[in-house]
């Protein structure tokens, strides 16, 4: 320890120092414009050793950094106005990254690492910028950006497609690297635009080729994007011509370039094959990589990228439950159903027969209670409970049918007819920009065998008769609330069989003291369905949060329960 008492100041030197493990951390941390002592946070482990600590006493920040600086093996540049920052207390250098990090979120002080180094601001230092970049441009600067561990989550960029602007906030530093790298990739000079290029758009949120499926002996078919972009640019017209978009060059200014439509039926603006050849757009699908091959100049490439970035954009998601749900017609009072079309729950009157009804939460708890309640006494079923997860503005499907095959014979082939029936519905759904309202567009069909007055299965020429019975609609809930749609009655066959005690049991003779009767019982279908619009993937909500410390909590107290346990007994067995 030496001291120097010329300038009436002390300088602390300590050529060794031995920490305590409970002292590891900063113990105080002091700002330039106050004198009192806030003490940071106590975050980083206590294990680590002695010999790596490091101690400041009323020093700038500068000098902390540059301390760590050492350890992490990367320069740390400390801007003017955040050098005026002093820090006192004992650290730990065995994981710097969390002390420089710790200590600037406890100064306010703002940071970025652009790979390489480290830039410590004053958080009044922070900048903006608003930059020119076409939108077909914006994908491409987000993934140069990652992989060259440029760009910062904690600075997210801001991109207005349809002003083809980018909005950028953060550290100056940052703020001057993404504006400078995105006026490059915004520029193209003119004499480029008519070069013949090659490349690749990789979709993130739909899908390159066209998805089909299965619907009752029909095949329905969601086009991708790379036949929706091939029919915008190749659009039929009357006696089977197609229209090709081209570039050509103006002929008043050889560096100039203006897309042109060359519409081959009429005439208009023609020529020569070897020219459309060399300029038409061509677009292939990848779908190993879910991935846009174009081929054309530089300026019809970047009018497809334009277009494919505004319509490759994130879906919000929403999950759906769907109640289908049969109530004996004689207990529907107990829902309080009037047969005039109103349903009352609490004070509320709420239409219910053949049209729909919106009900609350508690209202909805009140109307599954019941339900619960019936169906234990034999007099209500909940038929199937689906949950489907569904993409805003995509289809949901859920098909439960039955089919059977009709012959049909003609004078020299045979041919066979599937006939489907059963319950479908079909959602497609529309969100809010504030997530509060979903719109949903519902078709459901409902059908079942028709049964005769003695309640067996109606029949034409031995084929079973099938009734269809359809609803759609659309219709809007608020967050929360959930969708009641039916009322409609449909027939339901029971079969009860019955015995005499002991005589049934008398092999052949028991048949005689056996019975079965077939009987029709009236009952009441409705459809309950409950959307929740579900938050962003990368986002844990409250539910999910208490699961997980749930769960940390029981592995703790397992752990301490467990403590006394000599591991290295069982493990030596």
């Amino acid at each position: 320890m030496f001291l120097n008492l010329k300038n009436k100041s002390i300088y602390l030197f300590i050529i060794g120092v031995f920490l305590n493990p409970a002292t590891t951390m900063a113990e105080d941390i002091i700002f330039p414009s106050e004198k009192n002592v806030i003490p940071a946070e106590r975050a980083l482990p206590e294990r680590t050793p002695a010999s790596n600590g490091f101690v400041a006493r009323d020093k700038s920040v500068e000098y902390v950094f540059k301390a760590l600086s050492a350890e992490m093996k990367r320069p740390v540049i400390v801007s003017t106005k955040a050098k005026k920052y002093s820090v006192t207390g004992n650290f730990n250098l065995n994981r710097p990254g969390e002390v420089f990090s710790k200590i600037a979120n406890d100064l306010g002080l703002i940071w970025y690492y652009d790979g390489s180094i480290y830039y410590v601001y004053e958080a009044s230092e922070a900048k903006t910028a608003i930059v020119h970049l076409p939108r077909y441009n914006y994908n491409d600067l987000i993934m140069f950006l990652k992989d060259n561990q440029l760009y910062d989550n904690r600075y997210p960029l801001k991109m207005n497609y349809s002003a083809s602007t980018l909005y950028v906030s953060g550290p100056p530093k940052y703020v001057d690297i993404i504006s400078a790298i995105a006026n490059f990739m915004g520029e193209t000079p003119h004499e480029e635009l008519s070069k013949q290029v090659i490349e690749t758009i990789k979709l993130r949120h739909t899908f390159v080729d066209d998805r089909t499926y299965d619907y009752r002996e029909k095949t329905i078919t969601i086009k991708g994007i790379a036949s929706t972009v091939n029919e915008l640019l190749m659009d039929s017209v009357p006696g089977g011509r197609t229209r090709a978009v081209s570039v050509v060059k103006n002929r008043t200014d050889e560096n100039k370039t203006a897309i042109s439509e060359t519409d081959m039926l009429n005439g208009q603006a023609l020529f020569s094959g070897s020219d459309l050849d060399r300029n038409n757009i061509k677009i292939l699908p990848f779908t190993a990589r879910n991935s846009l091959i174009i081929k054309g100049t530089r300026a019809q490439v970047n009018m497809i990228k334009d277009l494919v970035s505004s319509l490759d954009i994130a879906r919000k998601q929403i999950e759906l439950s769907l109640w289908i749900i049969d109530i004996n017609k004689s207990d529907l009072d107990s829902l309080g159903v009037d047969w005039k079309g109103q349903m009352t729950l609490g004070s509320n009157a709420l239409g219910l027969l053949n049209t729909s009804s919106i009900l609350s939460g508690p209202q909805q708890t009140w109307f599954l209670a019941t339900i619960m309640a019936l169906s234990k006494k034999q007099k209500a079923n909940v038929v199937s409970r689906p949950i489907l997860l569904v993409q805003e503005n995509m289809p949901a499907l859920f098909d439960n049918a039955r089919s059977f095959h009709v012959k049909l014979t003609g004078d020299h082939q045979v041919d066979l007819k599937t006939v489907s029936y059963g319950t479908t519905i079909k959602v497609t759904p529309i969100i809010s920009d504030d997530n509060n309202i979903v719109e949903m567009s519902l078709n459901i069909m409902d059908g079942s065998t028709l049964n005769d007055g003695a309640g067996n299965i109606e029949q034409v020429d031995n084929l079973p008769v099938v009734g269809n019975t359809t609803i759609s609609t659309i219709a809007r809930v608020n967050e929360g609330q959930s969708l009641l749609i039916g009322g409609y009655t449909r027939d339901q066959i029971q079969v009860a069989n019955s015995s005499v005690p002991f005589l049934a049991d008398i092999p052949v003779l028991g048949y005689l003291f056996k019975g079965k009767s077939n009987g029709v019982n009236k009952s009441v279908r409705l459809f309950l369905i409950q959307p929740r619009v579900l938050s962003d993937s990368n986002k844990l909500d409250t539910a999910t949060e208490g699961y997980i410390n749930d769960g940390w909590d029981a592995v703790k107290h397992y752990s301490a329960t467990n403590s006394g346990i000599n591991r290295d007994a069982l493990i030596n067995q």
